[in-house]
């Protein structure tokens, strides 16, 4: 009976709490579908039987397993969050007389609702969309499907394997925190945030070194290989950076503004200040949490796509020419011209044409006394003049003219001449543009997948987040409205207090995302260097437009948040 208590008193405060809970059982859906899509993805016979799809499988790997940190720590968070949030709820429970391992049970119960919902809504989103996602990921990777899409079992069990962990450790943590906190501190825990801490300055001033420190570098750094290096500790400072800004630089700034009598009394903006005072206490951590994913969705989507879109252009310039023939290191003259004789009959029998532009080997050597051994062969001091082909440094470089299937056909018939001719153990290597670019569509289609994937991940978080806010703020700023009205200040006035404090405080990390991009853009340019992209234009083109698309799906979200937000505040 006692359970059965337990049952339905999580049932009802679940039913009672809608507004907090039914986001939440969204982003567990959200989450716990994607990742079971990935795992599926990864684990599909239909990826297995594509020309790309190894180069695929593996990205999807390394996804998995980062996809799943991300996924578990956000969910910590979250649960933290709305543990705060209903502190005072619990406290009143002890007042009760309900024992603390009995409101422990509670909330357990009510985690198993809502996590197991979750995975429910998730696997039905999985079903629905595996499919469609399934054939947008052969398209984006140039593959034709080998088999329909299913997800195996292993999918399944990866999926419950992961938020049955996260169910178990924020059970814990719940029970640890009731069981360790009284009644009474977690009745009065809403005021915790009311007092000034000491030392902010020194931390804003830090904060502010690192930030301007890191846009520097990130500004300056032109060398693409000491900007791939340097990119992930700049990264982190800037997280730092960021977090001390909103934790102690608002502070700062406010208390700047408070000293200045003139602007801080005046009856609009005493209450704004005041207010902002109150919110940056209360928020500057979760604020700072949406900047930074934020800055991680823009960066992830716009990398990946400038890499998507640019996969030709990389793909040309790490080869110059279409073809290039390794011969074994020890090669005689006649064995030399030999080969380039072979090359030109297996060329003529798959209808494919050889030519070789000598000026696309100036860009690859390094001074002119080296460009003239151009078509010849080095042999005991004397330069040998090959018939047809480019012969440099022990390789053979040349062009194909035919029809792309011609070509593949073309190399595949060079692999295996010579590995019948020397036994299976061929002297010569192959490496040419075509199997490159179908590499490169496996490599580049499936990360732009992946960085969607993360996008959503990291988007989920983010309106949980500004959501949670706007209820909890909203809960907060009634009675302090209804005093506000109590003692002078009109519905027009009061309405209007809203809107700045809200504006100002969502938009903030907006502005600091935009600010952090227009530096990360520099870097970023020089990052995808190394990758041999050198359209820095297209890769600004990508950072602008997402973050517009970001920009303007983050006024879509603060217009639907901020509903639920008066709507409290005017009941």
């Amino acid at each position: 009976m006692r359970k059965f208590f337990y049952f339905k008193l999580a049932l009802s405060n679940v039913r009672r709490s809608k507004i907090t809970y039914l986001p939440y059982l969204v982003a567990t859906a959200v989450m716990s579908g994607v990742f079971l899509l990935i795992a599926g993805l990864l684990f599909s016979k239909g990826m297995t039987n594509t020309p790309s799809g190894d180069t695929a499988k593996a990205l999807f790997a390394f996804g998995l397993v980062v996809y799943a940190l991300f996924t578990f720590g956000f969910m910590l968070y979250i649960n933290n969050f709305l543990i705060k949030r209903r502190k005072k709820e619990f406290g009143l429970y002890g007042i009760l007389g309900l024992d603390k391992r009995h409101v422990g049970r509670v909330l357990v119960w009510e985690n198993t609702f809502v996590v197991g919902g979750g995975l429910i809504c998730g696997t039905a989103i999985a079903l629905v969309f595996g499919r469609l996602l399934f054939l947008i990921l052969m398209k984006l990777i140039h593959a034709v499907p080998g088999s329909s899409f299913s997800i195996p079992l292993i999918a399944y069990a990866l999926m419950i394997g992961l938020f049955f962990l996260i169910f178990l450790v924020t059970s814990v943590a719940n029970i640890i925190r009731v069981h360790t906190a009284s009644p009474i501190s977690l009745l009065s825990s809403e005021k915790s945030g009311e007092k000034d801490k000491k030392g902010l300055i020194p931390l804003a001033f830090i904060g502010a070194v690192l930030l301007v420190g890191s846009y520097y570098f990130a500004w300056t750094t032109e060398v693409p290989g000491l900007a791939l290096g340097i990119f992930f500790p700049l990264a982190i400072a800037v997280i730092i950076a960021t977090y001390l800004l909103f934790l102690c630089g608002s502070i700062v700034v406010l208390r700047l503004l408070r000293m200045k009598k003139s602007l801080y009394y005046q009856a609009d903006h005493f209450v704004t200040i005041s207010g902002m005072f109150h919110r940056m206490r209360q928020n500057a951590r979760g604020l700072a949490t949406i900047c930074i994913l934020s800055t991680m969705l823009v960066v992830t989507v716009s990398g990946t796509l400038s890499l998507y879109l640019g996969r030709e252009q990389m793909t040309r310039a790490m080869y110059p020419f279409t073809v290039q023939v390794f011969v074994k290191d020890d090669a005689t003259t006649e064995e030399i011209v030999s080969y380039d004789a072979t090359l030109q009959q297996i060329a003529a029998e798959n209808h494919v044409t050889l030519s070789a532009d000598k000026s696309k080997l100036v860009t690859t050597l390094p001074d002119s006394e080296e460009y003239r051994r151009n078509n010849f062969v080095w042999e005991d001091s004397a330069f040998v003049e090959v018939p047809t082909l480019i012969f440099y440094d022990g390789s053979f470089r040349f062009d194909t003219s035919g029809t792309d299937e011609d070509c593949l056909a073309f190399i595949q018939a060079i692999r295996d001449h010579y590995s019948e001719s020397f036994d299976q153990k061929p002297n010569l290597i192959v490496s040419d543009f075509y199997t490159a670019r179908e590499e490169g569509y496996g490599f580049y289609g499936g990360l732009l997948f992946l960085g969607a994937f993360f996008a959503v991940l990291f988007l989920a978080v983010a309106v949980l987040i500004l959501y949670f806010k706007q209820v909890t703020e909203g809960y907060e700023d009634k009675e302090r409205f209804e005093i506000l009205q109590k003692v002078g200040m009109d519905d027009h006035q009061v309405k209007k207090t809203i809107n700045s404090q809200v504006l100002w405080v969502f938009f903030l990390p907006l502005a600091a995302t935009t600010l952090h991009m227009l530096f990360a853009s520099k870097i970023m340019a020089q990052m995808l260097r190394t990758f041999m992209l050198y359209d820095w234009g297209m890769v600004l083109a990508c950072i602008g437009g997402t973050l517009l698309a970001f920009t303007l799906l983050y006024f879509v979200i603060y217009r639907v948040t901020a509903r639920t937000y008066y709507r409290i505040v005017r009941r």
